[in-house]
């Protein structure tokens, strides 16, 4: 990868994207037509602070994306400031939606490479700081599940058929993540006699083999060949992070108040919109887990349409349809639309201060 290439998409490509994301964005409001009325009146509701708070919130997000990402990458440069990790957290936000879900990874690498670490490590460290998201989604809503396990089983029988499969898709990825980071570390403890000898050889063989079935011509040959030196870059880099267990403390911690704080809008949305029925704090975030959970077994494009899907389905055993509607309305609002315009903004000034220093 150039060190001076810029990811950002070319005009046409980003106009493709926007307008994928206004298309679906008209599927939701076409499909929400018939409640229209009560999803205004509802939003309507919102005072200036609370709207405010709200988008404060809803953009802590990215912001403690950015310390995760800060406290990744400085254990490979010591010299990385946090101002710099939070506009990696800009990159990866804006690259997700104009990349139409798969341009987060390449626009950070970039961003990093230009910053002094290799393509190889910061495809890995970044790799990393997916499988810690994955980690902590799957802890949080595990323990709040546990936790109010009767009384969400008294009242949401029907979306529990749903748990098993995005929790097998969700604790697989995260798996074999980290079987495939930490292939070199386990492959270490066999020859010290710590792990049976079986444990690691098959995951990085399977990655190889799967690799191997890209065709051997052109440009897909090259990409093969990149691909698996980068295989053997993470595993080194996986291993020296995961090696670090304070920092990786400090990480997991980091993504478990950012989930926290993100879960926190439907209930502010229900308390500053009136639709209070009932449900505690703590069942609020339990539900709002739970979306995010089974989203993860739901294709998306941009990171739309599978939190859209899991959140109705959630709510709509404790809300009226318009009220769950209205919810999902405040919850993307501050969560997805105004993320996305300030990762805009800050994209922009990233490439600025890059191109300046």
């Amino acid at each position: 990868m150039s060190s001076s290439a810029s990811p950002a998409p070319s005009r046409r490509k980003t106009l493709l994207s926007l307008g994928v994301l206004a298309l679906l964005t008209g599927i939701v409001v076409f499909i929400f037509r018939e409640h229209w009325a009560e999803i205004s009146e509802a939003l309507s509701r919102l005072t200036l602070g609370q709207g405010l708070l709200a988008l404060a919130v809803g953009l802590s997000y990215p912001l403690l994306e950015g310390v995760s990402s800060w406290l990744i990458v400085r254990s490979r440069l010591s010299h990385f400031p946090l101002r710099q990790g939070i506009d990696n957290a800009w990159m990866g936000t804006f690259g997700n939606v104009v990349g139409l879900g798969a341009g987060s990874v390449p626009f950070q690498t970039w961003y990093l490479h230009r910053r002094g670490l290799d393509v190889g490590p910061g495809v890995g460290l970044m790799t990393l700081q997916y499988v810690f998201h994955k980690a902590a989604v799957l802890v949080y809503a595990t323990v709040l599940l546990l936790w109010n396990r009767q009384w969400f089983t008294a009242h949401a029988t029907g979306v529990l058929s749903y748990l098993p499969a995005a929790y097998t898709v969700v604790a697989g990825v995260i798996l074999g993540l980290v079987l495939l980071c930490t292939a070199p570390l386990a492959a270490t403890q066999i020859g010290l006699g710590l792990a049976p000898p079986a444990a690691l050889p098959v995951v990085q063989r399977l990655a190889r083999w799967l690799l191997h079935f890209l065709p051997d011509t052109g440009r897909w040959a090259e990409r093969r060949e990149s691909w698996l030196e980068q295989l053997d870059t993470l595993s080194t880099e996986s291993r020296h992070l995961l090696a670090d267990k304070p920092r990786c403390a400090a990480i997991l911690g980091v993504h478990l108040v950012k989930l926290f704080l993100l879960f926190c809008l439907p209930w502010m949305g229900l308390r500053f919109m009136g639709l209070d029925t009932g449900l505690t704090f703590w069942q609020v975030q339990l539900l709002t887990s739970l979306t995010l959970f089974v989203s993860n077994a739901l294709p998306n494009v941009a990171g739309m349409g599978s939190v859209e899907t899991a959140f109705l389905l959630v709510y709509s055993s404790f809300l009226p349809n318009a009220s769950s509607m209205s919810l999902l309305m405040f919850y993307r609002l501050a969560s997805y639309y105004a993320v996305f315009a300030a990762s805009a903004v800050g994209f922009a000034l990233a490439q600025r201060r890059l191109n300046r220093g």
